[in-house]
């Protein structure tokens, strides 16, 4: 997903989420870079990467990171 259109801003960084530490992984939830402005699928049966690379996930290993800082990524929930 290459857009926010549809989605509504839960705000920035892992609280974001809902998880009370670090990233909670949901199907519906994306994070969008501050570098690249792709939107990243935070679904945890995918394993996803931004176009820079600034954002990846991997879901065989559970890992969620970034190179931009946490703070910094805006999660969105599609409607």
């Amino acid at each position: 997903m290459t857009s926010a259109d549809g989605c509504e801003l839960l705000g920035y960084g892992p609280s974001a989420t809902g998880g009370r530490a670090g990233w909670r992984m949901r199907a519906d939830l994306f994070a969008k870079c501050p570098r690249c402005g792709d939107m990243v699928s935070l679904d945890p049966d995918e394993t996803a990467t931004c176009s820079c690379g600034s954002i990846t996930k991997d879901a065989d290993a559970g890992r969620f990171g970034s190179s931009v800082g946490d703070e910094g990524i805006a999660i969105y929930r599609q409607h």
